[in-house]
This record gives C-alpha cells, structure tokens and sequence, in this order.
C-alpha cells in the first residue's frame, strides 16, 4: 500500500514538472513571438519612415539643383545684359534682362535696369507698367518714383509728374538731379518761388555748380526776388570772375532793383 501512494505521489510530481516545464516553455515562446513581432514592426516603421524621407529628400535636393541652375543662368543673362547696356545695345539688353526678370520676377535693381531700357528705346507704356508694378512691392525707392515722374512729364502730366518728384526727393534729400527736375517742373508751373527754394537745395549740395546757380538766378528773376537773384549772380562770378552771362545778368537785375526802388518811392 505504502509503494502505491509513493508511486502515486512520484507520479505527480512528475506530472506538475513536466506541465511546469510545458508552461515555461509557452511562456517563452509567447515572449519570443512577441519581441519578434514588436522588432518586425519597429523594423517596418522604419522603413515606412525613411521611405517617407527619401522621396522628400530627393524633391529637396532636386530643386536645391534647380536653384542652383537658376542662379547660375541668372547670373550669366545679366552678364550679358551688362555688356549690351555699355555697348548701348538696349535691344539686346532688353532680352537679357526680361529673361533675368522671368528667374527672379522681385527683383528691384533688374526691374529697375529694365525700366531704364524701355525709357531709352521710347517704350514709356511698358516702363510705367514696370514701375507701377514694382511700386506694388517696394515703396519706399526713390528710383521708381522719379521714373514715373520721367514718364508723366512726357505725357505732360505736369501734377503727376511733381507727386512723384516730390516723394522721391522725400525718400532721398541728398540727391541733387532730383531737386533740380523738381524744380524745373514747378519753374514751368510758374510757381517760381518753390522752384527757386529746389533749386537753392541742390546748389547747396553742389555748391560750385554754375549751372544751378543761375536757375536759381532765374527763378528769382521770375519770381520778382531781385536781391536774391542779386546775390546769386555775384556767387557765380565769386566762383567764376570772367563769366560774361553773370554779369550781363548782374547788371539787368541791378537796373531792375533800381526800377523797383524808384517804384516804391513814387
């Protein structure tokens, strides 16, 4: 009886090593399959992801290249466009620069370089164009402002043109050209006496400029200010002694002066 029950128990333990074993074995096979599974996926969503990467990658590097072409072909049409503008070529010029222009259509000095040709070649419909266009994007160059002002003088829109002399003055005092363009179109405005204060500002800037000085003279003569128009006929022969049209000029205003002073004491 005895042998039965250590058979029976021997048995057993048998039995719950071998199930034992049998689960340990599960379990590690489930652990197994499971780590198999998650690397699997791991592996695959990183494949998924650079296979994500690599077309952007190639989109990036392909218009990388096509930047660097598009310099590369800009740099070169406005090569040849310099040249054609110092052979004063302004229909070769022309080309270069409308396909420089179609690489890189902000740009302001290409705009600018543009304009200035159609001015040249009389094109003043495409110019005004081009330089509304660019006031569109920059508005605080000077450069366009005075191109307008070019073009509406040559349509006679004398108004129009003074707007724009007037902002580009603005935006930059220190530019003499300017003044005198300015006051050029208020003296054929006949407001002689702010034609006379542009001019004094440009003869400021450049002040051993003869050529200002007697627009200045003038606008003062127009303006019936004989003493300032006096004194700035005396400045020209201060610069220039033998200067015979400041003094034939001199001595018209001084008989003027004297005019005026017999005027008043009537």
């Amino acid at each position: 009886m005895i042998e039965l029950y250590v058979f029976i128990a021997a048995f057993i333990a048998i039995v719950f090593i071998l199930v034992r074993r049998f689960l340990v074995v599960k379990r590690e096979e489930k652990k197994a399959f499971k780590e198999k599974v998650s690397k699997k996926v791991e592996e695959n969503r990183k494949l998924i992801k650079e296979e994500e990467k690599t077309p952007f990658k190639k989109e990036h590097l392909k218009q990388e290249e096509a930047k660097r072409h598009d310099i590369g072909k800009f740099k070169e049409e406005m090569r040849q466009a310099e040249m054609a503008l110092s052979k004063n070529d302004f229909a070769e010029a022309k080309k270069f620069l409308i396909q420089a222009m179609a690489l890189t259509p902000d740009d302001i000095p290409v705009g600018l370089k543009l304009a200035k040709v159609y001015m040249e070649t009389k094109d003043y419909k495409r110019a005004e164009a081009l330089y509304r266009e660019m006031l569109e994007n920059e508005t605080e160059n000077p450069e366009i402002y005075e191109g307008i002002g070019k073009i509406m003088l040559k349509n006679k829109a004398y108004k129009e043109a003074i707007q724009a002399y007037v902002r580009a003055v603005e935006l930059d005092e220190k530019n003499h050209e300017r003044l005198i363009a300015l006051g050029q179109l208020y003296h054929l405005m006949m407001r002689y006496g702010v034609a006379a204060e542009c001019f004094r500002r440009a003869a400021e800037l450049k002040p051993r400029e003869v050529d200002y000085l007697f627009l200045l003279a003038d606008a003062c003569v127009a303006d019936e200010d004989f003493e300032n128009a006096l004194f700035t006929y005396e400045k020209v022969l201060t610069i220039e002694p033998y200067n015979d049209k400041a003094k034939s000029f001199s001595q018209d205003v001084r008989l003027k002066i004297k005019e005026q002073e017999a005027l008043f004491s009537d």
